[in-house]
């Protein structure tokens, strides 16, 4: 059972002063079992400006930069949350490492405290979008988000188009369900499926980009590569290969972080980028080497 909580505060822009009026434009949240802060902010400030035409956009903007950059830089750097804990208070650390409080438009406020219910970050800060920041896009409800059980569904459908109705995929010769690596002293590492081509085996791993926000394919991009990177050697050794099936957001607005994403995946040697629109050619590409066998 996952224990403990996690804290947060709404950045707002006060418009008035005198008049109150008060719109919530951002948020950041504190985990402090993970030692990690996260930003998240809406990309497009349509309420806002329909609110107030007159709204400094690009100076908001910027603040928003900021934020994301000092939150990349103190989670780099976890000592820094040392003398910080839940009973401290995140309203004295913001004020102390983000915003000071004055009489300006953007102020922290709102803060509270939530049980920290899954270990999985990316899915709380999602429903903390969902929650706080939905009224700022045009969304279509009726269009499925591409996750990662979505990709390997389809890859598995589509290598058993190849198979005959008395075969599967797990009594099938050299391809591997629920492939385990060890590399060193490491932990294991789990792909959901393995198969053999001659002198390699291909490690495959469905990595979902369908996201809401810019900096949530940021950092999964950056998570990925980094654990990559840290097997490259280990793969040389043992003549493995990782094929990453693709899925890309949907909305135009992160055409643009996605392909950054991709070019990051790519600098790894023993990294293979399968996108979606070419996973029928990859199936074709296992079944065969199989196959031929």
């Amino acid at each position: 059972m996952i224990k403990g909580k996690f804290q947060y505060a709404l950045l707002q822009y006060h418009h008035s002063q005198i008049l109150g009026e008060v719109l919530n434009i951002g948020l950041i949240a504190y985990f402090p079992q993970y030692k990690r802060l996260e930003f998240i902010y809406p990309e497009k400030l349509i309420r806002l400006k329909y609110a107030y035409p007159n709204v400094p956009e690009k100076t908001i903007k910027s603040y928003f930069r900021y934020f994301l950059e000092r939150v990349n830089i103190l989670n780099k750097n976890p000592h820094l949350f040392y003398d910080f804990d839940m009973e401290g208070g995140l309203q004295q650390f913001l004020e102390n490492q983000f915003l000071a409080p004055d009489a300006s438009a953007l102020q922290f406020g709102n803060y509270r405290n939530s049980v920290l219910y899954t270990p999985d970050i990316e899915k709380i800060t999602d429903q903390l979008y969902n929650l706080y920041f939905s009224v700022f896009q045009i969304q279509d409800s009726n269009t499925k988000k591409i996750d990662e059980s979505i990709l390997l569904k389809k890859y598995k459908n589509l290598l058993g188009k190849f198979l005959t109705n008395d075969q599967s995929l797990n009594k099938t010769n050299n391809i591997y369900l629920d492939y385990s690596i060890r590399p060193d002293t490491s932990p294991s590492i789990r792909f959901d499926i393995a198969w053999k081509e001659q002198d390699n085996t291909h490690l495959v791993k469905p990595v979902s980009f369908d996201l809401q926000r810019p900096e949530s394919i940021q950092r999964k991009a950056w998570q990925y590569f980094g654990q990559f990177e840290d097997l490259q050697d280990y793969a040389k050794q043992n003549d493995y290969l990782f094929d990453v099936i693709l899925a890309k957001p949907k909305s135009k607005d992160l055409f643009k972080p996605y392909d950054n994403a991709i070019r990051l995946l790519e600098k790894p040697e023993r990294v293979n980028l399968i996108e979606y629109e070419k996973l029928p050619s990859y199936s074709q590409q296992t079944m065969e080497s199989i196959l031929d066998q």
